[in-house]
């Protein structure tokens, strides 16, 4: 559902993959004020869990987590056709080709600055152009 008002997506359920809690709960906190919902992940393998049961809208990604790349859980939002971006402080370099058509926000970032790549994403994936992987 969109808010004409503000040109946001709201009504969204959101995957959020990130190991730093502070802003973990930053992030989740801003996306829930655009009337979305958040479930949140820690790891790469709480992230897969969750992705066995849950069904998302869209998915917001930090790569360096505390057990590993996040790369297999972005192959999995792929092959489900779950618009993804990668919200990170590593290089955009180091994302694997297969990848680098999703949207990138390097940390540190304004929280709007984020805001409004997720509600991009989520309208590139409701136009059916995220890419499979």
């Amino acid at each position: 559902m969109q808010d004409l008002e503000r040109g946001t997506n709201s009504g969204c359920n959101l995957l959020l993959v990130e190991d730093e809690f502070d802003l973990a709960e930053l992030v989740e906190q801003a996306l829930v004020d655009q009337g979305n919902e958040v479930t949140h992940a820690y790891s790469v393998f709480e992230a897969i869990n969750l992705l066995r049961d849950g069904q998302f809208d869209a998915a917001i990604l930090d790569i360096e987590l505390r057990d590993g790349v996040v790369f297999p859980v972005a192959d999995r939002l792929a092959d489900l056709g779950v618009p993804y971006l990668f919200a990170s402080a590593v290089y955009e370099q180091v994302v694997p080709a297969r990848h680098q058509r999703a949207r990138f926000v390097a940390k540190p970032f304004h929280i709007p600055q984020l805001q409004e790549a997720v509600n991009a994403t989520i309208q590139k994936g409701r136009l059916g152009t995220q890419p499979n992987g």
